[in-house]
């Protein structure tokens, strides 16, 4: 865990569980976490889930599965068990608040994970045309991550990204490279208002409900740096959504997979 998400939650060692071991998850109402995400409606990020688990095992190199069920809130206790390496290599983790499931999923870790080359992406020219950003998404910084699109089709779009210094999750100028999905994920949310009829404008609260076959090619990526995400819509039904994203250059990607994401009506 970063300096910065030191102060975003509390991890406590809550001794063994059957195949596993327990923690106790607090989340300070003042947790940087929730700030910008979303004004007025502070919800924790559903990619924070993966950095609770990354700080007990160390860098996650992919993410099997990943379903958020129910949004974790400001000031609230989880019990986050993460169980034993199946002899496949993956681990399985669950967030319980009180008796309900609030997530669960499975990923590798490798904390041996080589950083990776420096990603060194091309002058990113964005178009001009389209709404400004802050009113295509609901997010405000250091929530925030897309700074303009690059290209934009009915079913496809590509974003010129950049992960803040300041998000509560990196450090040193490095992010885990799971804050990829976000950004992708943020790209997403701009296609579907882009998509939107003329007589309902404007963002919406989303969330990430969902992440499937997540693959990262390094353990960490630039902050305050430009990044390429993109999101091409695969299918759903509203107010679901699945997206394949990927984060990087093309034939260069260093994230890559799909999510799901569910759209309110606010």
């Amino acid at each position: 865990m970063t300096a910065a998400g030191a102060e975003s939650f509390r991890l406590l060692d809550a001794g063994a569980a059957e195949r596993g071991r327990r923690f106790r998850l607090e989340i300070p109402s003042s947790s940087p976490l929730f700030e910008g995400h979303f004004p007025g409606h502070p919800i924790l990020p559903g990619i924070a889930h993966l950095a609770f688990v990354e700080h007990v095992l160390g860098p996650i190199s992919a993410v099997r599965s990943l379903k958020l069920r129910r949004p974790v809130f400001p000031g609230d206790a989880l019990d986050l068990t993460i169980g034993d390496q199946g002899e496949d290599g993956w681990i399985r983790f669950e967030l319980r608040r009180a008796n309900e499931a609030v997530g669960s999923g499975a990923v590798l870790a490798n904390p041996d994970q080589d950083s990776g080359e420096e990603l060194q992406e091309p002058a990113l020219k964005t178009v001009i045309g389209f709404p400004p950003i802050e009113a295509l998404l609901p997010h405000a910084p250091p929530a925030r991550m897309i700074r303009g699109i690059l290209a934009a089709s009915e079913e496809s779009i590509v974003c010129a990204a950049e992960i803040p210094p300041l998000h509560p999750l990196t450090e040193g100028g490095q992010a885990p490279a799971f804050l990829g999905i976000e950004a992708a994920a943020q790209a997403a949310a701009v296609l579907e208002v882009l998509n939107r009829p003329r007589d309902a404008p404007g963002p919406r609260i989303g969330y990430l409900v969902g992440i499937r076959e997540a693959r990262f090619t390094a353990a960490v990526l630039p902050a305050g740096r430009p990044l390429r995400a993109a999101a091409r819509l695969r299918g759903g039904a509203f107010p679901l959504s699945i997206y394949e994203i990927t984060v990087g250059e093309p034939g260069r990607e260093t994230v890559t997979g799909s999510i799901s994401t569910f759209l309110t009506g606010s």
